[in-house]
C-alpha cells in the first residue's frame, strides 16, 4: 500500500475511533449545505439525550444554534439550552482569570496573541463553547517575564517545553496556557512566531488589549491543533470544535490567501500534519479546502513513515502518558503515591518514546493488534 493510500486508511480509522455514526451525522447536518425538519425529526426519533456523552449534546445544541428555523421537541429543548448556558458561564469564569493576567501583561508592556478557542470567542462571540483554558502566545524574549507576572498574581505554574500551564493556586485547574511557541513536534516551530505577530491585528478583548491572528493563521493553527488532538487521543469535543472553527473561518466574507497557510506549513515543516488534518476534515465536509491542497508536497515514503509514527504515538505512547499523568515527583510525594511503580512506568514510557527504528515501532504496533500497512 502506497503512503497516501495508507494515510486515508489511517484517517478512516481515526474518524471511526473519534466520532460515532450519530456524531458524524449531527456534524454533517450542522455544517452541511442544508438540513430539513424531517431529517432532524428522523434523527431525534431514536436518539436518547440521557444516554449520550456531553459532547454529543453540545453538538446537537450547536445544530439548534446554527439553524434557528428548526423546531426541537420539549423533551430535549431545556437540556440543550442548559448546555449552552453552562458553556457561557464556564467561559465567563475562564475569561475573568484571563482578564487579570492579560491586564497585568498590558501594564508591563508585554504583547500577546490570543489563540485557539479564546481567539474564536473574539471572532464569534455569540457562539458558546466549552474551553479547558485560554491559550496565549508571547514573544520568546518576554516568556519568563510573563510567567513572573502571573505568579505575582498568585497563579501556580506547571512548565513544559513549549508553554507554561497557569493554574489556580493549590489546584490542578488550568486557566491560561502561556505559550512561547506553538508545539508541532517538528523542531521548526519558532519561525512562525514572528509571522504570527506581524499579521495579527490589535484588538480590545475581554477588557484587555491583545493581538488577534488573521484568518489564514487561525486556519493553520486549527489544522495543527486538530492533528495534535487526533494523534494524542484528546477529547472528541476538541476535534469537533476544529470542524466548527474551520467551517466558520473559511465561510467569512473577504479574500483568503491560501499561500499564507502553505507558507506556514513549509516554514514549520508541518506540511504532512496540515495535509492530513485537512484530509480528515474533507472526508466529512468536502469543499472547504482547495482541490489537491498540499498533496503536491507530500512524498509517499514520508507519508508512510509519518502514519506509522502517528499510530505509534496514539496507540502506544498516549495511553501510557494518560495512565502515568504529568511528570511531577513533588506531587507524587504529596499524594503518598508509590514511587517505584511511578518511576518504573515513567522510565518505560521514555524508553518506548525514544525507540528510533520504524521497524521496531511496527513490531510493537502489530503486537498490539494494529496491522499498519497491511491489507
Amino acid at each position: 500500500m502506497k503512503g497516501k493510500e495508507l494515510v486515508h486508511k489511517v484517517l478512516d480509522y481515526l474518524g471511526r475511533e473519534t466520532m460515532d455514526t450519530e456524531e458524524r451525522r449531527l456534524l454533517t447536518m450542522s455544517l452541511g449545505p442544508s438540513v430539513s425538519q424531517e431529517e432532524l425529526d428522523a434523527f431525534l426519533k431514536d436518539w436518547d439525550i440521557e444516554k449520550v456523552p456531553i459532547h454529543s449534546v453540545i453538538l446537537l445544541a450547536y445544530l439548534m444554534k446554527i439553524h434557528p428555523e428548526l423546531s426541537f421537541p420539549n423533551s430535549v429543548l431545556p437540556r440543550l439550552k442548559g448546555v449552552l448556558n453552562f458553556c457561557r458561564f464556564q467561559s465567563l469564569k475562564l475569561f475573568s482569570h484571563f482578564s487579570r493576567i492579560a491586564g497585568a501583561l498590558n501594564r508591563r508592556n508585554i504583547p500577546f496573541v490570543i489563540l485557539k478557542g479564546g481567539a474564536m470567542k473574539v471572532y464569534r462571540p455569540e457562539f458558546p463553547r466549552w474551553m479547558g483554558d485560554v491559550d496565549i502566545l508571547v514573544k520568546e524574549k518576554d516568556f519568563h517575564a510573563a510567567e513572573t507576572v502571573a505568579e505575582e498574581l498568585g497563579y501556580s505554574s506547571f512548565r513544559c517545553s513549549h508553554s507554561t500551564d497557569l493554574r489556580i493556586a493549590g489546584t490542578d485547574e488550568s486557566v491560561v496556557d502561556l505559550h512561547r511557541f506553538i508545539q508541532m513536534h517538528t523542531g521548526e516551530e519558532r519561525p512562525f512566531n514572528d509571522d504570527l505577530f506581524r499579521r495579527a491585528g490589535k484588538e480590545r478583548m475581554f477588557s484587555s488589549d491583545g493581538f488577534l491572528p488573521c484568518r489564514e493563521d487561525m486556519v493553520f493553527i486549527s489544522l495543527v491543533n486538530l492533528y495534535k488532538n487526533l494523534s494524542e487521543r484528546t477529547s472528541a469535543g476538541s476535534v469537533l470544535n476544529s470542524f466548527f472553527d474551520l467551517h466558520y473561518l473559511l465561510g467569512l466574507q473577504g479574500g483568503f490567501d491560501w499561500g499564507i497557510v502553505r507558507e506556514n506549513a513549509a516554514r514549520t515543516r508541518s506540511e504532512i500534519q496540515v495535509w492530513m488534518a485537512a484530509s480528515f476534515v474533507s472526508s466529512l465536509l468536502p469543499g472547504l479546502f482547495p482541490e489537491g491542497f498540499l498533496s503536491d508536497r507530500i512524498d509517499d515514503r514520508a507519508a508512510e513513515a509519518h502514519c506509522l509514527r502517528l499510530m505509534y504515538k496514539r496507540e502506544v505512547l498516549s495511553p501510557m502518558r494518560t495512565e502515568i499523568g504529568e511528570f511531577n515527583l513533588a506531587k507524587a510525594f504529596r499524594e503518598i503515591r508509590p514511587l517505584a511503580p511511578y518511576v518504573g512506568r515513567r522510565a518505560k514510557f521514555f524508553f518506548l518514546k525514544r525507540i528510533p527504528g520504524l521497524k521496531e515501532k511496527m513490531k510493537i504496533l502489530r503486537n498490539k493488534g494494529f496491522l499498519i500497512n497491511e491489507e
